[in-house]
């Protein structure tokens, strides 16, 4: 199937909205989910097409195959296609191809260098790279990378059948895998790379030479307009210049790009959020405090490794052994205080349970949910005690009480301007003022930010129209931008339907509503489609908010 041939053949597909099914071939398209609003332009972000035929023969030479006879599709994630790709000697590799607003070229070399970095000089179980390209001036069109097939299955299929000792071998050998990584020192902070593909890259005493530390591949350094700013992407001789450098990142996007929604916007969550001056001003206030939080013990400011999102999907066991730990793209080299965290499925909501409390009176559930958090508690403190016997510099990072409030603050500081990011993120500003003398040793009149109780008073305010917001969305069970499970597309619109008309029922102006609600860009498709009721409101009233 040539790129030609599978444009041309493109048919009706029930995962795609009706505007695209004419237009744009499913293959190359987003189709593991649905999204509710701004559908187009999420499918847009990750319409990938390239020439499959090129992709086939490169993968079977890759494995000395004489050709591929089957390609499927697997399910995708938010920024790569995957694909199986079967030969005729019945070798099956992966196909990985990034989505078009994946950093250009630093991604793909950075996973590739990462991977030969972990399999051939530490030995971790991760998949092996069998061909690859970070340029789009090829035969294949696009950025790729054909690598090994992992072994076993997703530990989300086991886990919850899993004797808790099975479970304790499993974390034990996590975090003897995670320990092992840990051990070297890159000197530098930024992402791994063939010396090769980078520009001024950075060397690594004590590892092979065609290594070397070049820019952050993280993606929140290339996003939108991001990816001009050449200036903050490092590679950095400090954490501290780092954690600046978001901050200057932010605050000169923000100035130069920012978009405020309108008021009638139904996603609008406060007029702090939509203001450029307060982002710009609580930044400012976080570049007072930065310089104080960073560790003065040079094991914590080690520059480490550390897998960017380790959960259940991403770990693969076989006769219950850790087999292989995959994706990896975006993987920086960072302080051991920043990066070293709990994994995932390891993080429990809500209260640690140390004991078992009494089973008289409890239901079969709470029994089970007792039994469960009780469990989980005893699991992690495993992990974390695990590097107290390999590792005392990543435990000391794993146990520090305030470890999230650093970490956070300096997340949270790159994504204010996200849908609602400048609330937690100021939530962590004053949880860092408040847990000052823990975070610092000094005392609290040291803190260079103060907050003012009006300030405060407003804080609090707007927190109970984030948790109100919050729970709409909870109540819905849709995430902030829209996104759905297949399966749960109709349902939803149908919940969306219910919501808009109940809003409906309760404005005063219905022309406001409307062009409200056309700005939401709800999703028309499907049985439930929503615009019959936009299209049914007439003029009569005076304001609405969602």
């Amino acid at each position: 199937m040539s790129l030609s041939v599978s444009l041309s053949r493109t048919t009706d597909h029930p995962n795609l909205p009706h505007s695209f099914q004419k237009e744009w071939d499913p293959f190359f398209s987003y189709t593991s989910g649905r999204w509710l609003w701004n559908e187009e332009a999420q499918l847009l972000k990750r319409y990938q097409p390239f020439n499959v035929e090129e992709l086939k023969e490169i993968a079977a030479r890759s494995v000395d195959a004489k050709t591929c006879v089957k390609i499927t599709k697997l399910p995708e994630g938010s920024y790569n296609k995957a694909f199986l790709l079967t030969m005729d000697n019945d070798v099956q590799v992966i196909a990985k191809i990034p989505n078009p607003y994946i950093p250009q070229e630093f991604a793909t070399a950075n996973e590739v260098a990462t991977l030969d970095f972990l399999l051939n000089e530490l030995g971790i179980p991760v998949p092996r790279v069998f061909a690859w390209s970070s340029k789009k001036d090829q035969p294949v069109g696009v950025e790729y990378i054909i690598m090994e097939k992992a072994p076993g299955n997703e530990l989300s299929k086991s886990w919850g059948t899993m004797d808790i000792s099975d479970k304790v071998d499993i974390v034990s050998q996590l975090a003897k895998i995670l320990a092992k990584i840990a051990a070297v020192d890159f000197g530098h902070y930024g992402s791994l790379f063939y010396r090769d593909d980078i520009e001024n890259g950075i060397n690594v005493p004590g590892i092979a030479d065609r290594f070397c530390i070049g820019p952050t591949s993280d993606f929140r350094f290339w996003e939108e307009e991001r990816k001009f700013m050449n200036a903050y992407r490092g590679p950095w001789s400090s954490f501290r210049s780092y954690a600046i450098d978001i901050a200057r990142r932010e605050k000169e996007w923000i100035s130069q790009y920012a978009n405020p929604r309108p008021p009638a916007d139904p996603l609008r969550q406060s007029d702090s959020q939509e203001s450029p001056d307060s982002h710009i001003k609580i930044l400012e206030k976080y570049l007072e405090v930065i310089p104080h939080l960073i560790p003065s013990h040079p094991g914590l400011n080690r520059s480490v490794l550390w897998h960017p999102d380790l959960h259940f999907g991403n770990i693969f066991v076989k006769e219950n052994r850790v087999v292989s730990v995959i994706d990896w793209q975006g993987c920086s080299c960072l302080p051991v205080f920043h990066t070293c965290r709990i994994p995932k499925f390891l993080k429990i909501h809500g209260p640690f349970l140390f004991d078992l409390p009494p089973a008289a009176g409890l239901t079969p559930q709470e029994k089970e949910d007792n039994l469960q958090r009780y469990q989980l508690t005893q699991l992690q403190r495993l992990y974390i005690s695990k590097f107290r016997e390999i590792d005392n510099d990543v435990f000391s990072a794993l146990s520090f009480p305030q470890a999230l409030t650093r970490q956070q603050l300096i997340d949270f500081s790159g994504y204010t301007w996200d849908d609602d990011g400048l609330f937690p993120f100021r939530e962590m500003m004053v949880r860092t003022r408040r847990e000052w003398m823990e975070l610092t040793g000094q005392p609290q009149s040291l803190c260079p930010v103060t907050f003012t109780a009006d300030e405060l008073a407003s804080h609090v305010a707007e927190a109970k129209n984030w948790e109100d917001r919050k729970d709409l969305f909870d109540a819905l069970g849709v995430p902030l931008d829209g996104w759905v499970h297949l399966e749960d597309f109709e349902a939803k619109v149908e919940a969306m339907r219910n919501l808009v008309s109940s809003v409906i029922d309760l404005a005063d102006d219905k022309e406001a509503v409307k062009h409200a609600l056309r700005a939401w860009k709800l999703s028309e498709s499907g049985p439930a489609s929503l615009s019959p009721y936009i299209h049914s409101l007439n003029a009569n009233t005076k304001n609405i908010h969602l």
